[in-house]
């Protein structure tokens, strides 16, 4: 699920300041498999980040 944070303006003006500045996103690679246990880790606070499926 995406987060509205703005217009795409917006978006391509937060972009360039993290870019910038180097700031980089919190993501945390998630497995297909591991995926289903996903939802009880951010509910137990034990997940960082964003989590990402991969494929």
């Amino acid at each position: 699920m995406a987060s509205p944070s703005g217009s795409p303006h917006d978006l391509r003006d937060t972009l360039a300041f993290a870019a910038a500045q180097g700031i980089l996103p919190a993501v945390t690679p998630v497995s297909l498999d591991d995926a289903p246990a996903t939802p009880a880790a951010m509910r137990a606070g034990t997940s960082h980040g964003r989590a990402v499926i991969t494929f």
